[in-house]
């Protein structure tokens, strides 16, 4: 990035968005496609500027362009929502995996959930799995719990207990509600692991600390058994 990008990038980070904008946006105009991608996202947020979702998709389409993964990502989210442009769920699944292959790891998450569920693409387990498994593997902790689910029930990948537990266990290790959760159930059915009463109460009593329902209905069956030792 050049020097004047750093400076308007400086301006947005002390507050002066008018400022920041009019100098990205100059820089926009030259061709630089991270001012490209600012400038489209502060007219998406209305930040220095008056929000304008028909010009935020023009400019994050001109800094998609030239491969500039936040835009790739961003005009993905806009043609699912159809925010600025009408809705286009296969133009969303395209931009999804070409930010995917720039490195953005949210674009690697919903070209997943997009390919487990159908939805823009045609239904691929495998290519999901893959997809979550990579954003995973950079610390997702939504992409960690669901590669887990997939390791656990066997879709898209061969079903193994133990990189359930383990993918489960990383999620939940970053405070994700539905990893505890399913950690506590693996230990609560003996899933992959040694049957464990007490772990299972300590991941549940996470999850439901952390507003998960289902946790408590694990909690008050152990305790309905007696298992519970207070």
């Amino acid at each position: 990035m050049s020097r004047y990008f750093d400076m308007a990038a400086e301006l947005y980070q002390n507050g002066d968005k008018i400022s920041a904008f009019n100098a990205f946006l100059e820089l926009a105009i030259d061709g630089d496609a991270d001012a490209q991608a600012m400038v489209a996202y502060m007219l998406e947020n209305g930040e220095g500027c008056t929000q304008n979702l028909e010009e935020a998709f023009g400019w994050y389409q001109r800094a998609a362009d030239q491969g500039q993964h936040v835009a790739l990502f961003n005009l993905g989210q806009m043609y699912r929502s159809g925010k600025g442009c009408p809705r286009n769920e296969e133009a969303a699944f395209e931009m999804f995996v070409k930010a995917s292959r720039a490195g953005n790891i949210h674009a690697m998450f919903e070209a997943a959930q997009m390919a487990e569920a159908g939805a823009g693409t045609v239904q691929n387990l495998q290519r999901a799995a893959n997809w979550y498994e990579t954003a995973a593997q950079y610390g997702h902790a939504e992409a960690q719990n669901c590669i887990g689910a997939m390791y656990q029930e066997g879709q898209g990948v061969a079903q193994d207990y133990e990189k359930a537990r383990e993918w489960y266990e990383k999620a939940a290790e970053q405070g994700h509600p539905r990893a505890m959760y399913n950690l506590g159930m693996l230990y609560d059915k003996g899933w992959g692991v040694e049957q464990n009463s007490e772990k299972a109460l300590e991941w549940c009593r996470k999850a439901a600390h952390a507003g998960h329902e289902k946790a408590r209905t694990i909690i008050r069956r152990l305790q309905d058994e007696g298992k519970i030792v207070f």
